[in-house]
């Protein structure tokens, strides 16, 4: 195999082995605004803080220094709070270990998998200088772009990252403002704002003939259904990774839901109301939907991922491989708890075999597992690996939609053996 990770470089003592970085896109000004998880290039179950994808549906805000920086929690409750950081890190803490996904991660996949030939695989391997882009940064000078430009320019795999986030339980700080009877739900309001950028929903849906909603300048507002809410791993987080949060990803608080794609994890937040009614919010109604399509009348908000499972090694581009033992290796998460068993397919028929599963007490976390292949004879061969979760689901779960969101289709690896 390759040695694609040997470069030179002397990291923590390690003599050729390159630490991994993120892949990331700056704005006019030089700053991130956008990043991905070079994933497989990593070991363990949670990604460097520099390494960690990097999402800004508005336009990312100024830092705001975490002395002046305060919380305002209103609504349906009894006691109105206003609270500053060291207020909430003197309340019982709690420390979550949780895989955060995009929504729109992998979404190139469902057109692969409807119709794979003769179409570029999407590939999740890094490249050397890779800078990438962002919708933001695409050429807004023409009223509606052409669709190969936007897909070249954002590439929309390797946004999922695995961390370790601390903070404390949301429902401790609503039980404190005491919440009234009835309540449907906690709308969440980020610093950031901005007027959505249809070119992100042109992406998701692959083409641009229909109308986008245009909501105007809007703050980044999310609102969790009271059950979700109230559940103890959901929490609001001011460290990551056992270091105060940065800038880029939500800092001095964030929101951390466990089991639902990163658009629910608001960054940068300044104003919690608890609410009777689940608004209607554009990131809620108009944008993170599942439906057939643009004009499905039945459309309805996305909320936990699905069951998901990604072969780390052997990729295709590593053939041709030896005669002899490899070890088929990858990841597998799930948005609705644990999961507790994978199994992999290399015969090309019908049979599949269970692999060995890494035990881990997270349950929120991805795992790690792999398979012994016996690869002994010369030929082309199609590995598949499927997941399944605690609560008895199976990979796929998420339907073709029509933004491309929850991907967690079984991708298969074409491996040749010499």
């Amino acid at each position: 195999m390759p040695k694609r990770e040997i470069e030179g470089d002397w990291v923590l003592g390690w003599a050729d082995r390159k630490r991994a970085t993120m892949m990331p896109s700056k704005d006019e000004q030089g700053r991130v605004v956008y990043a991905r998880t070079p994933i497989l290039d990593l070991e363990g179950l949670i990604t460097p803080v520099e390494a960690s994808y990097i999402v800004a549906q508005l336009a990312m805000p100024e830092p705001v220094h975490p002395d002046d920086w305060r919380l305002r929690l209103h609504g349906r409750v009894e006691r109105p709070l206003d609270l500053d950081l060291e207020a909430l890190r003197r309340l019982p803490g709690r420390t979550v270990r949780a895989v955060i996904e995009c929504a729109g991660n992998d979404s190139e996949f469902f057109e692969y998998l409807k119709d794979p030939v003769g179409r570029r695989k999407p590939s999740l391997r890094v490249k050397q200088n890779e800078t990438g882009s962002a919708w933001a940064q695409v050429d807004k000078s023409r009223p509606l772009p052409d669709m190969k430009d936007v897909f070249d320019a954002i590439p929309s795999s390797n946004l999922v990252s695995g961390g370790e986030w601390t903070g404390v339980p949301l429902r401790v700080v609503l039980e404190r403002a005491g919440v009234k009877p009835g309540v449907a739900g906690v709308r969440f309001r980020g610093w950031d704002q901005g007027k959505p950028d249809p070119i992100a929903q042109y992406f998701s849906v692959g083409r641009t003939d229909f109308a986008v909603h245009d909501p105007g300048v809007i703050h980044f507002e999310k609102a969790l259904p009271i059950a979700k809410a109230m559940h103890p791993d959901t929490i609001l987080a001011w460290a990551h990774n056992g270091e105060w949060l940065t800038h880029v990803h939500g800092a001095p608080l964030r929101l951390i839901v466990p089991g639902w794609a990163g658009n629910w994890w608001v960054k940068w937040i300044e104003e919690i109301e608890v609410v009777d009614r689940l608004p209607e919010l554009y990131y809620q109604t108009h944008y993170f939907v599942l439906g057939d399509s643009p004009d499905d009348p039945d459309k309805r908000m996305l909320t936990a991922m699905g069951v998901k499972t990604l072969i780390v090694s052997p990729r295709d581009e590593d053939s041709p491989l030896p005669r002899g033992e490899h070890a088929i290796r990858g990841l597998a998460w799930s948005g609705e708890g644990k999961v507790v068993r994978v199994e992999v397919r290399t015969d090309g028929g019908s049979t599949w075999d269970d692999a060995h599963v890494e035990e881990s007490p997270d349950r929120w976390l991805w795992v790690r597992w792999s398979y012994l292949w016996k690869a002994e004879r010369p030929g082309d061969y199609r590995i598949l690996a499927r997941a399944y979760d605690e609560t008895g689901r199976m990979q796929p779960q998420t339907p073709a939609n029509f933004q491309r969101k929850h991907f967690d289709g079984i991708v298969p690896e074409f491996v040749r053996i010499e």
